[in-house]
């Protein structure tokens, strides 16, 4: 959604999973609407919302410890999307591969099944397999 923020006040400094996370609330108007949500970010000085600026977001309706629902909401990410964590972890992943496929390459030189001059072909070969079968769990 998109919305014209009309103010920006923090709340409070916190430790996190991700180390120090800084709240805001964050109210902003939605049509006819005025609307208030909280905000999580890594910096002091976030530039996702900006007073008097239009932005784009997504809200998340979360429970508090007292049953009393609350928004949340999280810029949109360049590219439209924000990527899941699955996402970044399977990047992660198959940026291993490269050392992997040399690896076990190289095990096959010295065992006498490849020559030293087919090493980069069988390296390239098991890379691309890899990330193929990654492939096959991504749904």
């Amino acid at each position: 959604m998109k919305a014209l923020i009309k103010s920006v006040k923090f709340l409070k400094e916190s430790e996190g999973k991700f180390g120090l996370m800084y709240s805001f609330k964050v109210t902003y108007k939605s049509g006819e609407e005025e609307k208030q949500a909280y905000y999580t970010s890594k910096s002091k000085e976030q530039k996702k919302f900006i007073e008097g600026q239009e932005a784009e977001f997504t809200e998340e309706t979360k429970m508090g410890t007292n049953d009393t629902p609350y928004t949340v909401i999280k810029p949109i990410q360049a590219g439209g999307y924000n990527q899941s964590g699955f996402g970044k972890a399977l990047k992660k992943e198959q940026s291993k591969y490269s050392g992997f496929a040399m690896s076990y390459a190289k095990d096959l030189v010295i065992a006498d099944k490849i020559t030293l001059e087919q090493i980069s072909t069988y390296t390239e070969k098991m890379f691309k397999l890899m990330v193929a079968l990654d492939k096959t769990l991504e749904v």
